[in-house]
């Protein structure tokens, strides 16, 4: 498979993308003022410890915590993908804190995302801050025909399904995600969304929107795409790559 990335606002990127493997990292260069043995840096450490230590994941699989007092505290959350288990939440957010340690160690404010898991550390409070500015997207560079009018219908079949996946997400105050497959000619299309829970109803709609807007220039009419913001993703695919066990979340018809 081969990927195409596309970025903006993202001043240090690492980005690894193999059939298995996605990584990628934003480190904020702007507020680069601490040093290795400063109080705010260890603040990082401990809230980013804690995180990664949590064995026990939460049905909505996103926590926040804080550690220290002004002017150094040090804020954190993650969230993990909806359909990943307990355990696998658990390892992903250990391999995130060991890499944004490594990747990061000057930043006053950090997002790593995988596969299944958001890692945020930051210096001001990030709970129910919705940030869609900084984000991070990535297609695949096959498109789905050769033929521009196939390209367009698949372009518009998947659109309606990311639009209204965002509908639903954010409509729903207790999951904040949705996942479903729709049928195009001999294919499936496979959506899904994904809201930090801490946001309203309304800033989660606006994440998503904004976010499957930024997916239609490049991303429809080839065989996969996705956006990771800071605050919520959306991803489609023609093949399967949720684990959950049916084949779409509670929804009215699409």
């Amino acid at each position: 498979m081969f990927l195409s990335i596309l970025f903006l606002w993202m001043p240090i990127l690492l980005f690894i993308a193999t059939a298995t493997e996605f990584k990628i990292n934003h480190c904020d260069l702007n507020t680069t003022s601490h040093t290795n043995n400063s109080i705010f840096y260890s603040n990082v450490i401990q809230v980013l410890d804690s995180l990664a230590s949590q064995t026990t994941i939460n049905d909505q699989q996103f926590i926040n915590k804080s550690t220290g007092i002004r002017p150094d505290i040090a804020y954190g959350l993650y969230l993990c993908r909806a359909d990943v288990l307990a355990n696998d939440c658990h390892n992903c957010l250990l391999r995130a804190r060991d890499d944004i340690n490594k990747t990061c160690p000057l930043s006053k404010a950090a997002v790593w995302w995988t596969d299944t898991c958001m890692l945020r550390y930051a210096n001001y409070s990030m709970v129910s801050v919705m940030n869609s500015a900084t984000f991070f997207e990535i297609y695949n560079d096959v498109n789905i025909s050769e033929v521009a009018n196939e390209q367009n219908q698949f372009s518009l079949v998947a659109n309606n399904l990311m639009v209204q996946l965002s509908k639903r997400a954010s409509n729903d105050m207790k999951k904040m995600f949705a996942y479903d497959e729709v049928s195009y000619n001999d294919e499936k299309i496979y959506g899904y969304v994904h809201c930090t829970p801490d946001l309203s109803g309304s800033d989660c709609n606006k994440c998503l929107q904004v976010s499957v807007d930024r997916l239609r220039p490049y991303c429809y009419g080839r065989k996969g795409g996705r956006l990771v913001a800071a605050s919520c993703n959306v991803r489609f695919e023609i093949y399967k790559f949720l684990q959950f066990p049916t084949a779409s979340s509670d929804k009215p018809g699409l």
